[in-house]
């Protein structure tokens, strides 16, 4: 047997296979009557044997006809699903997504993005990380991941970025701390207070961009960086949460930390409120999976107003 069987002549087959009537078959198919005979002709020479009895008055099935509806209606089933899920996959509605981010976005920007992927493409896949932002560009870059979520990231030219997020930075201290007393702290009533951060090789951008405001409006202190990094940061580090319960410091948190905080510890925000951005970044060879992701999360910055005080830049 050749190989110049087409999908074609089976669709043609099953046609009249379940008409019984070429006319019909023809009609159902668009075709031509004519169009229509030849192509299962030309699907009888190539298997060598009939598929019908044709008489003036019927048509029938052969044995061998009904052998091949048996195999030709899962195989214009299977291809016809191939092709569904091809061009959904081309479209970003089928496939994995990998998603990087960094500990202070796990609580309340990630969970809406992630949600919003399950609502909307059911049949994609997800898979998050946390990392810190020095490695999380190079995952990125590299093809480890198609989406970081980082603050202030330090990226390479080869990456495309959007801002999805800006969030009002306070400051996390003790409980009696004579500060604490005020509903709004004021940067320069810092004064030489010790800042207890993470390290910067950990996240030059987010630390430097922390350090730069303070410093800008009136802090004057010096800056301590954590011994020990864990999600839970400023409570995974013993040594510092130590120094602010005991008044001998401050660190920094948003808005959506405050309620994790132990008893004795407060949140405060800051007079005048640093802004700092959620940056949303991927390759621009990113899948299709990926770029439909990226127009999601700018819909959902939108509806939950994560950009009031900015415009969601777009590319």
């Amino acid at each position: 047997m050749s190989t110049s069987l087409e999908l074609r002549h089976l669709r043609a087959f099953v046609a009249v296979a379940e008409e019984l009537h070429f006319t019909r078959a023809a009609a159902r198919l668009h075709l031509a009557q004519q169009a229509l005979s030849t192509q299962i002709r030309q699907l009888e020479d190539e298997l060598g044997t009939p598929l019908f009895h044709r008489t003036t008055r019927r048509v029938e099935l052969t044995d061998a006809g009904r052998t091949l509806l048996l195999h030709a209606g899962p195989i214009l089933a299977s291809v016809s699903a191939a092709f569904q899920q091809t061009q959904r996959a081309g479209s970003g509605e089928l496939g994995t997504l990998s998603i990087a981010y960094t500990p202070t976005v796990a609580e309340e920007t990630l969970p809406p993005l992630v949600a919003a992927v399950h609502e909307r493409l059911p049949d994609v896949r997800v898979r998050t990380c946390e990392m810190w932002q020095a490695e999380m560009a190079e995952a990125v870059e590299a093809g480890r991941f198609d989406i970081g979520l980082a603050r202030c990231p330090i990226l390479h030219d080869d990456l495309e970025s959007a801002v999805i997020r800006d969030e009002p930075l306070g400051i996390t201290l003790a409980e009696s701390h004579a500060l604490a007393r005020n509903p709004r702290v004021r940067i320069e009533d810092l004064g030489a207070e010790k800042l207890l951060i993470w390290p910067r090789v950990l996240s030059p951008g987010f630390h430097d961009r922390v350090v730069d405001s303070l410093r800008a409006h009136g802090f004057l202190g010096p800056v301590q960086e954590f011994e020990n990094l864990n999600r839970d940061v400023l409570l995974g580090d013993a040594r510092s949460r130590g120094e602010v319960a005991a008044g001998r410091g401050f660190s920094i948190g948003f808005a959506s930390q405050a309620p994790s905080l132990p008893a004795g510890f407060a949140w405060r925000p800051l007079d005048p409120e640093p802004l700092i951005p959620v940056d949303m970044f991927w390759r621009p060879a990113a899948s299709p999976v990926a770029r439909t992701f990226v127009h999601l999360a700018r819909e959902v910055a939108g509806s939950h107003d994560w950009l009031a005080r900015s415009v969601i830049p777009a590319h």
